[in-house]
């Protein structure tokens, strides 16, 4: 990278690692939210559809803010790498926050009839554009702090946040619907989770306002390196990297939102109850806590490239069998393993993939390119999987069907994960020649 930065004291780390793992928690929290809520949301705000109809409704508006992502990766990822990326990691916190709260306010269809989808959909699009920067900026201020050796470690504490925000949305909704009647969850239960994202968007919002801007930017700024125009550069010297960066999270984007958020509906739809369906993700997420705090670390010690490879791979060749057991899951206790399994691999992948994605970055545009990429992922792959993953089974018949979708991001990965190494390499060598004058920024 441009310079390795110096060793910062605990204390300084323990506040990054706080800060940024705050929002990504906030961002993950609000959408899993609304996920593990579809079928509640779908008989709210779609009442007049038929069920099956209604709940794919409610699916894509839960694809609907990723539409908007690529726009917010282009805004605040410009203002990260233009101003800082406090600035945008300020800005993401509070509309993100803000709009998930304004969804747990809104009356449903029985109110105010089709503004009330109209107005779900609104909020769900100041979501996305406040997630489409929120990620890449976080990541990018987080691993800006620490020397490449523990890159992945760093950053998968931060990954930590947004799978834990997954625990912190499955356990509340877990423990609305086993202490509330049917009645009043639909009443107004389902708007306790969106409402607690005000609090935990208002603390976040504090910590941020008080860190320092990141080592690598106060470098960039010093040897006058900031670009006047992050969007331009990126889209004319850099593409191929956000193509780069688009292929790496396929995996992560699918693989996250169908292990972690579709299993819960799926459940539900094989005949388990809403609290049971809960009660297996929530013990998944669990399990995938673990594992990102333990893939992190590995990723430094194995590489990155090595890991996302044989990650990817296992995916590939796993996914359907995984599927063929938790469709033929007769009990609680097997619908509970085979989700846990099917959550092992992505959980891993995603604890490895954040410090991948630093490292093939220039430091100039690399909060532009990051949150580029990474949004169009969200936007083609991760926004629409859940509605995917349930037209594949109602068009085939086939509960194994997502399996498939699964399978196609795993491939996508694989393939990148060859030109990780190379990518790494050559961005290391060329921002070592910036730091020492033998090169201008703008070759790099």
């Amino acid at each position: 990278m441009s310079a390795s930065p110096a060793a910062p004291s605990p204390a300084l780390m323990r506040r990054v690692v706080f800060a940024s793992a705050i929002g990504n928690t906030v961002e993950t929290y609000d959408y899993a939210v609304y996920g593990f809520l579809t079928v509640v949301l779908s008989k709210l705000f779609f009442p007049a559809q038929q069920p099956g109809v209604a709940l794919l409704s409610a699916f894509a508006v839960f694809g609907v803010a990723f539409v908007v992502r690529p726009l917010g990766s282009l805004l605040f990822g410009s203002i990260a790498d233009r101003l800082g990326r406090k600035p945008a990691l300020v800005a993401t916190i509070a509309l993100m926050a803000g709009s998930t709260a304004a969804i747990g306010m809104l009356p449903p269809a029985a109110s105010i009839g089709v503004w009330a989808p109209i107005l779900l959909v609104v909020f769900r699009l100041l979501q996305g554009l406040a997630a489409g920067g929120e990620y890449g900026t976080a990541m990018t201020y987080a691993a800006e702090f620490t020397p490449p050796r523990k890159r992945g470690s760093m950053t998968s504490r931060v990954q930590i946040g947004s799978v834990a925000s997954l625990l912190l949305a499955a356990g509340a909704v877990l423990l609305l619907s086993a202490t509330l009647t049917p009645a009043a969850m639909a009443s107004w239960g389902w708007r306790v989770p969106f409402l607690l994202a005000l609090p935990l968007g208002l603390v976040g919002l504090y910590i941020r306002r008080q860190l320092d801007e990141s080592p690598e930017f106060r470098a960039l700024e010093n040897r006058t390196q900031v670009p006047a125009s992050p969007v331009k550069e990126s889209f004319t010297t850099h593409w191929r990297l956000i193509v780069l960066i688009f292929a790496v999270a396929a995996f992560q984007q699918i693989g996250y939102y169908v292990a972690f958020t579709y299993a819960q509906s799926y459940l539900i739809r094989l005949g388990f109850t809403q609290s049971e369906a809960t009660l297996a993700t929530v013990i998944s997420i669990a399990v995938a806590v673990v594992l990102v705090a333990v893939g992190g670390p590995l990723s430094d010690r194995w590489g990155r490239w090595p890991m996302l490879l044989g990650l990817s791979v296992g995916t590939f060749v796993l996914a359907y069998p995984l599927f063929v057991g938790l469709s033929s899951a007769k009990s609680l206790g097997a619908a509970i393993a085979m989700t846990v399994l099917l959550g092992v691999l992505p959980a891993l992948y995603t604890a490895v993939a954040p410090a991948a994605y630093v490292e093939v970055l220039p430091a100039r545009v690399r909060a532009t390119v990051f949150a580029v990429g990474f949004a169009l992922a969200a936007t083609f792959l991760g926004g629409p999987a859940l509605y995917v993953s349930q037209t594949l089974v109602q068009v085939t018949g086939d509960n194994r069907a997502p399996a498939m979708f699964l399978m196609f991001g795993a491939l996508l990965s694989v393939i990148a994960a060859f030109f990780v190494r190379r990518a790494t390499t050559r961005v290391r060598a060329s921002e070592l020649a910036v730091a020492s004058g033998e090169r201008s920024p703008e070759g790099v």
